[in-house]
């Protein structure tokens, strides 16, 4: 049987997946995909309290893991280096990732974006001849990050 917390890791590895391939198509992530991840951040928190965990470990050390990506990437963001609808999915998927996980996040959604990026300079030198340089969709590697933190938190089924 699966338990609320492991639906909400796999709910929201799918929000991501959906995320990854609107950013593929349209280069932008959608406000909504953001939100439902916090809605079931809500939800996880909510879960995790009536199980029994503090405030702190539920809710107040995910949401600093979050406030910190936020303001790193918010940087970035002014720097054009990332796009704000990416900004908005790197916080929300720190508050899933919360304080054990949110360097790990960063550090796959780094490798994963820089593959990315590399295969856009490929595409663009290959096929598309432009100028201008590619738009590199954070989104997928964002997707990548975040998939690889739900399926850690996700408990193993035991025997």
């Amino acid at each position: 049987m699966i338990n609320i917390q492991t639906g909400i890791y796999i709910g929201v590895a799918g929000i991501l997946l959906w995320a990854a391939a609107t950013d593929l198509k349209d280069r932008r992530i959608p406000n909504i995909q953001p939100l439902i991840i916090l809605g079931l951040f809500g939800i996880l928190a909510l879960s995790r309290l009536i199980a029994g965990d503090e405030l702190t470990h539920a809710f107040l050390w995910p949401a600093l893991s979050g406030l910190i990506v936020f303001a790193f990437c918010i940087v970035l963001f002014a720097l054009r280096l990332m796009g704000g609808g990416d900004v908005k999915l790197m916080a929300v998927v720190a508050l899933i990732a919360g304080p054990a996980f949110s360097l790990s996040f960063l550090f796959y959604v780094a490798i994963a974006g820089g593959i990315v990026a590399f295969a856009m300079m490929i595409h663009k030198s290959l096929i598309v001849q432009t100028n201008e340089p590619p738009k590199v969709p954070y989104g997928v590697a964002i997707m990548a990050g975040g998939v690889w933190v739900c399926f850690q938190k996700i408990p193993l089924a035991s025997a």
